[in-house]
């Protein structure tokens, strides 16, 4: 009998309310972890940091949502000889640019007579322009005999050549002499060199003449 009486008893409004909030709140809760509206979440909504690189799909993020100041494309492109890659934009293209132009060097020492001898050579193969310079040093040893010897030096860069030349007076020393010749000359590819020949006013016991010669060339066009 008690347990019917209290089956029929009607609830009470605070009851009702409790329950009706409690479905609510439930309700709300289900359809919230099912579906969420369109532009119902802003940046509000999201707490700093709360998006983290696990969080974001591999592949979701393309060049169209991110910023491209903080990217770089792959690189595409290359550069053929004789170009080196000088820089890379944004969007991965690559500037060429020359590479370092063609050099070359030799350093010799040779024993000059009257007659023409070759100091350098240097076979500049790539065609083009080239610039080339000497400084030949020359060492004139004396005998004891007075004499005015003159050195000639030539320098040759393809088709164009220079001449200049050195005079050192031996007295009657038996000690060396020096003198240097400067030499610089634009020329074409092909031979390059150094050629000296050397004079003396003496007839007989001529001192005896050396050159020490560094050639050095680098392309200027190509």
């Amino acid at each position: 009998m008690r347990l019917r009486s209290l089956l029929r008893r009607r609830p009470s409004a605070a009851l009702v309310i409790a329950l009706v909030a409690l479905f609510v709140a439930l309700g709300g809760a289900s359809y919230a972890a099912v579906s969420i509206p369109n532009d119902s979440v802003g940046t509000s909504q999201l707490k700093n940091n709360s998006v983290s690189f696990k969080k974001i799909q591999p592949r979701a993020v393309g060049r169209v949502r991110a910023n491209l100041d903080q990217l770089q494309a792959r690189v595409s492109g290359k550069c053929t000889t004789p170009t080196a890659v000088g820089s890379v934009s944004d969007n991965g293209k690559v500037t060429c640019n020359p590479t370092l132009p063609q050099q070359a060097g030799v350093v010799n020492t040779t024993n000059v007579t009257s007659n023409l001898t070759p100091v350098n050579q240097l076979l500049l193969q790539k065609s083009g322009s080239y610039l080339a310079w000497a400084n030949p040093s020359v060492t004139v040893t004396g005998n004891g005999t007075a004499q005015r010897v003159t050195v000639t030096c030539t320098l040759t860069v393809g088709s164009s050549t220079q001449s200049r030349a050195a005079t050192i007076n031996t007295g009657t020393m038996l000690a060396a002499s020096h003198a240097s010749i400067a030499l610089q000359l634009a020329g074409s590819s092909g031979n390059s060199g150094v050629s000296c020949t050397s004079s003396s006013t003496a007839s007989a016991n001529v001192a005896a003449v050396s050159v020490t010669s560094a050639l050095n060339t680098i392309q200027t066009a190509s």
